[in-house]
């Protein structure tokens, strides 16, 4: 498999190199809690949300639309 093919497979969930590339998150997320603490790995990785946010959306009034309709829930189809 040449490099193209694993970083376009590697977020697509059910492949071997979205795997891989959530094993290597989670160790090193595992590596800040040991070294730093829970709370500030915790705060790095809010950071780091909210900087792939800004730079990653270009709508972002309409993805936090969509992400709140998505999440709401209409108590009428009860």
């Amino acid at each position: 498999m040449d490099f193209k093919t694993f970083t376009s497979q590697m977020f697509t969930p059910g492949t071997v190199p979205c795997t891989i590339f959530g094993v290597l998150v989670g160790l090193v997320f595992a590596i800040l809690c040991l070294t730093i603490g829970v709370g500030r790995a915790l705060l790095i990785g809010v950071f780091c949300l909210i900087g792939g946010f800004v730079g990653g959306v270009r709508n972002k009034p309409e993805f936090i639309r969509r992400l709140i309709l998505h999440f709401h829930k209409d108590e009428d189809q009860y």
